[in-house]
């Protein structure tokens, strides 16, 4: 096929440079980011896999009756690789835990780690090709964002489905050793395809937008790679992306800096100690703080009051939880359970906590609203991208504040490894023998010496007995 040349325009331009960036290319600092989000990833789904919304779309792939070598992560049994990445993808969105580029407002592990590892089990690839295809993904799916934010956003479109069906898609055409005319034909059927909106948070359809995402974009790259044709202006084109989700925005800040730095450098990952919302975690921090340093017990509680960014205002849209998915996407019910409790782990976002009369009681004595000072800065604000003031009032008069800009494992604050060895054995052992959680650890941590990612998958496939058969 015919090279694409950066006249050509900007899908030209993000073509050739995901053709032509190999592993041999990626500074050690990247390396290292990508071999962190797949653990935390691994991690994510292995835990998600025995939720409601992935068990369903793993019924949904059984009914298919199509057979394959692509793993279902902790369910047991292997399919087509698109159907694979749509189960693996769900799993890895559905406990709202997985990595995110705050900045650019994506989380795109999720959805392209899920891709490339059933494309790579199927095409036996080996770890370095691995992580190569999932920093290309990563960094076209974020560096798309770039040029339609916060616009894509505010018009009700959900950064998650839309970015990573392009960036698995490019993953996916690494794999496959697409040269930059077939990796442009892979993003126009991925623009095709390319869809998602904010009205699903707080149901498992918004977990399906990483699993589509994911699934959709493997499938542009087989497509491609058996001659389907597709826009290879994609993302300028008349009638393309920048015009239909970006209200015609010229998409500068797209292609100036792909790679330079990479998006694992600067802005950085941001990982998640808590799994709600990420525009929660600031929030949570300072609740979980102040009841520390200041003992104060849920019941002398008044009244609270959290002046929060524009951002997340738009994304904590649940005054009142209803269930857990709602919870994830509820500051009152975070800032409830953090006072309750004393911490916000995966054990008690629950529906039964979403119960709790003194959940629900507290929960109406929390209110949030946009800080004007904040707010001056935009929707964003890069000192405060989710920066959240807390004041807390006591039955007794007492009166307490705190701010907190970030959340704690923002890039400035990232974890260490040992950190995410903590999280991913939570998510781990709720579903594989324990004796395979850390040899998978291992594999992940030295993942560019795997030769075939079959060593891998053959450790995350089978769930502990039990698990079977819940599901």
């Amino acid at each position: 096929m015919d090279q694409v040349t950066a006249r050509e325009g900007i899908t030209g331009q993000l073509a050739r440079f995901a053709a032509s960036t190999n592993f041999d290319d990626l500074p050690a600092d990247v390396i290292e980011g990508s071999k962190r989000s797949f653990l935390d990833t691994v991690g994510i789904i292995l835990g998600g896999c025995g939720e409601p919304a992935s068990q369903i779309v793993a019924r949904y792939a059984r009914t298919t009756g199509s057979g394959g070598r692509s793993t279902v992560i902790g369910q047991g049994f292997r399919t087509a690789p698109a159907l694979a990445a749509l189960i693996n993808g769900t799993a890895a969105d559905v406990f709202g835990f997985s990595d995110i580029v705050v900045t650019n407002m994506n989380h795109p592990s999720g959805a392209i780690c899920a891709a490339v590892i059933a494309l790579g089990e199927e095409r036996r690839s080996s770890g370095k090709d691995l992580i190569a295809a999932h920093v290309i993904g990563v960094e076209v799916a974020d560096k798309i964002g770039v040029g339609v934010k916060p616009g894509l956003q505010l018009k009700g479109w959900h950064p998650l489905a839309i970015l990573n069906t392009f960036g698995a898609a490019v993953a996916c055409g690494k794999l496959m050793n697409f040269d930059a005319g077939r990796m442009a034909t892979a993003l126009g059927i991925a623009g095709v395809m390319a869809s998602g909106i904010r009205a699903g948070i707080g149901t498992m359809s918004k977990a399906f937008g990483a699993g589509r995402s994911a699934r959709d974009g493997l499938e542009a790259a087989l497509l491609a790679e058996l001659g389907f044709t597709g826009p290879t202006d994609v993302i300028e084109a008349r009638d393309g992306f920048l015009q239909t989700f970006g209200d015609g925005v010229s998409g500068s800040g797209i292609v100036e800096k792909l790679g330079k730095p990479f998006e694992f450098t600067e802005p950085g990952m941001t990982y998640k100690a808590y799994p709600t919302c990420t525009r929660s975690h600031p929030g949570i921090t300072a609740v979980l703080r102040m009841r520390q340093n200041h003992r104060i017990a849920a019941d002398a509680v008044d009244r609270v009051v959290c002046s929060v960014t524009p951002a997340v205002a738009d994304y904590l849209k649940f005054a009142v939880a209803k269930s857990k998915l709602e919870a994830k996407y509820s500051l009152p019910f975070c800032v409830a359970l953090a006072l309750v409790e004393g911490e916000v782990t995966l054990t008690n976002v629950t529906d039964a906590a979403v119960a709790d009369p003194r959940i629900i009681e507290l929960m109406k004595k929390v209110t949030m609203v946009i800080s004007p000072d904040f707010a001056k800065d935009g929707y964003l604000p890069d000192y405060a991208p989710h920066g959240c003031i807390v004041e807390v009032w006591t039955k007794s008069g007492d009166y307490f504040r705190d701010q907190q800009n970030r959340g704690p494992w923002e890039p400035l604050t990232p974890p260490s490894w040992s950190d995410l060895m903590v999280k991913f054995r939570g998510c781990a052992e709720l579903v594989i023998d324990p004796a395979s959680i850390e040899p998978t650890a291992d594999l992940l941590h030295d993942l560019e010496k795997l030769e075939d990612v079959a060593p891998l998958t053959d450790l995350i496939r089978e769930p502990r007995p039990a698990m079977r058969k819940a599901g």
